[in-house]
């Protein structure tokens, strides 16, 4: 009985931790340049507001492929990932609706993808998108984040264009 105690605590602190990201759940994609890139991940993160410090922003990461807690940490790190090729993903900053209207506002959305390489990584959209709120208790965000129309960044993001819609319920980090 002993070794079977041992064995289940071993196995319980050896196996890999899941991190409260794992937990969300994502449905969509992002479209670049006609091409549809399926969002499987989501990552959903609380900071302070960016306008008002008495305010919460929640800052969500949506990717193709998992990212590592190094990679989440450091935006540097994700760069480098989308111009290789390795990571396609959306970066969405959600505060206090400047309107006051409930729910929360897409301040902008920073997207990352090897097709913005030789301009800018990421590409930063703003006003161009919609989020509609499900779910904003403190502990988890939800929601439908979408575009009516591909937006064409011209000059400064080598002609890409870009379209989402995905909606994703995620818990929040602290």
């Amino acid at each position: 009985m002993k070794i079977f105690i041992i064995a289940l605590l071993t196995l319980g602190l050896s196996s890999p931790a899941v991190s409260a990201a794992e937990l969300g759940k994502v449905t969509g994609h992002m479209m670049i340049n006609g091409k549809i890139v399926k969002l499987t991940h989501v990552y959903a993160f609380a900071r302070p507001g960016s306008r008002d410090k008495k305010q919460v922003d929640i800052l969500v990461i949506l990717s193709d492929v998992p990212i590592s807690d190094e990679d989440l940490a450091n935006a540097g790190n994700r760069e480098k990932l989308a111009t290789a090729g390795k990571l396609h993903a959306m970066e969405l900053l959600l505060g206090a609706d400047p309107m006051g209207h409930p729910g929360k506002f897409p301040f902008s959305n920073d997207i990352y993808d090897a097709a913005f390489n030789g301009s800018q990584q990421p590409m930063r959209l703003q006003g161009t998108d919609t989020f509609e709120t499900k779910t904003d208790d403190g502990k988890t965000i939800a929601g439908r984040h979408w575009m009516a129309s591909p937006i064409n960044f011209g000059d400064i993001g080598n002609g890409v264009t870009f379209q989402d819609d995905v909606t994703f319920t995620a818990p929040v980090a602290r």
